[in-house]
């Protein structure tokens, strides 16, 4: 069975190191949240930060790459805690993005990696491809040795980006489980049943679709493929799904070791969420009531729901530290945001079980007034589940969905025009110009359903630079629409993209836009605040800190700048203090609109990268900071409130990024501080008081002692130094210099001391300095202050003590 003994992290690193070592550039995870991608809320897949690379905006830092990308999921929410499904996972892959490399290049890398680097047996080894190609049905027949009879042809095997543009063939690698999974049919085959387990997908982008179904040949044909850590890690350790690797092992025996009623199904559900939700909050994600605030809450609230109904004995939060272990090694921003992320999760979950109760108080009296009335709730009580109901919206629902995130317009340059409104006003009224669904237009649209909607004039703000697009509604005589996001598909074109909450909109009819307006302030706050934090870098660290780029949301901003170290603590503290000095200042805000060459002549930076037309927006805070922005900000600097830097961090070479909160974001920032260090003060009392108590129990095992039997054995050598030795019972490292002291003490702290437990040593001196090449020639490298050693034995211990009187003869 393959790669016997190897934990998900040394999985995660011989993937890498393979990949690597084949002229691939490794590149670090992409947090949660994508940047500068408005058509998901998560990274869902390895491939999805490199888009810039194989769309041919951006160029790769290397032809070649390799990458291990956190990534998150919730369309199979449902199907979590059976033995394959998660939410969050990590997506190993390599990439070729502009053609470095295609087939035949990726098939007999990936033959490589698995037969060879983790070495897994080729009989019980399947692959599958797309009924048309024929070219990797040869490469496969001819580059690698697997056997023919075990290539088959799937027309699953096709991936697309939407109905149109880039897609093509792909090829899948299968695990056979065994014949006793499964259907049992000696005939099954890859796709048809349990038995078989996909875990690579190799992704030939070759042809760009066109809106006739035709598919030309792309210019660069690429290489994506993804191979889930978790699926691997279940192959190579040889166990009967996901959530029983290692990577998992420390989640679910907290919940295991805690649980009144066992429930497998819950017990796994409740370790992914805990899992999901520690590295959301850890990228900057927060409990919210929209977006992928929302996405953190549900699972939050999904796991305290099932906490409570296997009677979960301990706080939902202390899992966090079951998280932290299993997971902090390679993803260090857990460690570091720990008690943040404990703090979250209890207060949402309290909140969410308090709601719950008075719910509950509520329900209960209802069902026993109404019981016939109440069919969608409470199978627990008998009542009838309109389970087929619910099914039918849900899966209308993840229709939609796909619809709204796919290729949307074929043809942008077909959409109709609109012009903003949003620099001076939050409501206008205008009238409907255009609707779109599925990429098509319509005439209207009914309660329910999503669409896009095109107006003559808007205040809503399309999403651009980094600025997220404004939300709100649309109030017309026969219906109202619920804007959920703007975009901007092309220049001076406007989508409102959102669904019919009542009634029905029409073509042409006039309508009232309303931006929520407390959200759109949120905003610009934190927008504004990113125009004075990049005066405030480069007055502290030098003109060589130019933005490359943020995000501007209404709960916190990201702020990407080049500088080539770690900005110091000190150094962050005094960025803080200009912004907000700036802030006091009330400096009144100004634009105007200026020819390009003459706005960058005056000063104005620009954005790293973006590109401007021929007459540009310049926006001013006094004569503090002047910048090339289409974005929407407050008009006074004061109206920015208090700015906070949450966090500094490296997002690529030479690049940094700040997290930061402005106005009532900041606020709450605060109170979440002050019960996160609360938290942890109480957390600190409490392991202090175990280490009083763990001392005071080595302090009087130590005293009941008598060198001889038990835990301890003592042993005076016939030695020119007076030496004692003693074989202990010690858990760590801390315990045998507990012991050896207490040993040197009892010899009037003259002479040498050594004690060992099975695995490790401590040699201590109380006539001076050790001689350590002695020492350690007897009893194992090691090192230590000059009175004392410690280390690794290299012998059993007798064997060692044995060596060290011989040398101390």
């Amino acid at each position: 069975m393959g790669a016997h003994g190897m934990t998900g992290n040394e999985i995660r690193t011989r993937f890498l190191e393979f990949f690597a070592s084949r002229d691939h550039l490794v590149l670090p995870s992409a947090p949660l949240i994508p940047e500068r991608d408005p058509t998901t809320l998560l990274i869902s897949a390895g491939m999805q930060p490199l888009k810039p690379y194989f769309q041919g905006v951006s160029r790769p830092p290397a032809p070649r790459l390799t990458s291990c990308q956190k990534s998150f999921r919730t369309q199979d929410i449902e199907e979590v805690g059976d033995d394959r499904h998660t939410t969050f996972f990590e997506m190993l892959g390599n990439f070729a993005p502009t053609g470095d490399y295609f087939k035949e290049g990726a098939i007999p890398l990936a033959w490589e990696l698995v037969t060879e680097g983790f070495r897994l047996p080729k009989e019980r080894l399947r692959v599958t491809i797309h009924p048309t190609d024929d070219e990797a049905d040869g490469l496969w027949k001819s580059l690698t040795d697997v056997n023919p009879e075990w290539i088959y042809r799937n027309q699953e095997n096709w991936w697309s980006a939407g109905e149109t543009g880039p897609c093509g063939p792909d090829s899948e690698l299968w695990w056979d489980r065994g014949p006793e999974v499964g259907c049992g049919q000696p005939d099954c085959y890859p796709d048809h049943c349990e038995r078989f387990l996909e875990f690579w997908n190799l992704v030939f982008m070759q042809y760009d679709r066109q809106r006739d179904g035709s598919l030309p040949p792309l210019p660069r044909p690429g290489i994506d493929t993804g191979m889930g850590l978790d699926r691997i890690a279940s192959i190579l350790q040889g166990v009967g799904g996901v959530y029983e690797i290692d990577l998992f092992a420390p989640i679910l025996g907290f919940v295991r070791d805690h649980a009144g009623e066992p429930s497998t199904r819950s017990e796994r559900l409740i370790a992914d969420h805990l899992r999901g939700s520690s590295f959301l909050l850890a990228d900057g994600v927060l409990p919210a009531t929209e977006g992928r605030g929302y996405v953190l809450r549900r699972l939050l609230r999904r796991a305290a729901l099932h906490a409570r109904r296997i009677k979960l004995a301990r706080p939902l939060a202390e899992g966090v530290g079951a998280v932290v272990e299993a997971m902090g090694e390679p993803y260090p921003e857990l460690r570091e945001r720990e008690a943040l992320i404990r703090q979250a999760v209890d207060d949402e979950a309290g909140r969410f079980l308090k709601t719950v109760d008075q719910g509950m108080e509520r329900f209960e009296a209802l069902a026993a007034r109404y019981p016939e009335v109440l069919p969608g709730v409470a199978g627990e009580r008998g009542l009838q589940i309109d389970m087929a109901g619910f099914e039918a919206a849900m899966a209308g629902q993840r229709a939609r969905s796909r619809t709204m995130t796919g290729q949307r317009w074929p043809d942008v340059q077909a959409l109709p025009r609109s012009t903003f409104t949003g620099y001076l006003e939050l409501e206008t009224e205008t009238a409907i110009s255009s609707l779109y669904r599925d990429g098509a237009p319509v005439a209207a649209a009914e309660e329910g359903e999503q669409v896009e909607v095109f107006l003559d004039e808007t205040p809503f703000y399309a999403e651009s630079g980094g600025q997220v697009g404004d939300t709100g509604y649309l109030l017309g005589a026969e219906g109202r629409f619920r804007v959920e996001d703007t975009q901007r598909p092309a220049e001076g074109v406007i989508a409102h993209l959102g669904t019919v909450e009542m009634g029905r909109i029409a073509d042409g009819e006039p309508v009232r836009a309303e931006v929520d307006r407390d959200r759109r302030k949120a905003v610009m706050r934190h927008h504004s605040a990113t125009h004075l934090l990049h005066k405030a870098l480069r007055t502290v660290l030098g003109e060589t800190a130019i933005q490359r780029g943020s995000y501007v949301g209404p709960d916190h901003t990201t702020f990407d700048f080049s500088f080539g170290r770690a900005v110091a603590a000190d150094e962050l503290r005094q960025v803080g203090r200009l912004v907000n000095q700036q802030v006091r200042a009330a400096l009144p805000f100004q634009e105007s609109f200026q020819p390009i060459a003459e706005a960058r002549a005056s000063g104005a930076m620009a954005l790293f990268g973006e590109k401007y037309g021929e007459v540009v927006r310049v926006v001013c805070f006094g004569d503090w900071t002047c910048e090339l922005c289409g974005g929407t900000h407050v008009r006074s600097s004061a109206e920015v409130g208090l700015v906070l830097i949450r966090s500094e961090r490296s997002v690529s070479s030479g690049v940094r990024r700040l997290d930061l909160v402005a106005g009532e974001a900041a606020e709450d920032e605060l109170e979440r501080r002050e019960g996160a260090a609360a938290a942890a003060r109480a957390d600190l009392e409490r392991r202090l008081h175990e280490a009083q108590k763990r001392i005071e129990r080595l302090e009087e095992e130590l005293r009941n002692a008598q060198l001889k039997g038990g835990s301890v054995e003592a042993r005076q050598r016939a030695t020119r130094v007076p030496l004692t030795t003693a074989t202990v019972e010690a858990e760590s490292m801390d315990d045998l210099r507990a012991f050896a002291d207490r040993l040197l003490e009892r010899q009037g702290g003259r002479g040498m001391v050594a004690v060992a437990n099975t695995t490790s040593y401590v040699v201590k001196s109380g006539d001076g300095a050790l001689d350590k090449q002695l020492v350690g020639a007897a009893m194992g490298s090691g090192g230590g202050p000059g009175h004392l050693m410690q280390g690794r034995l290299a012998h059993p211990p007798e064997e060692a003590f044995a060596a060290l009187e011989r040398a101390l003869q």
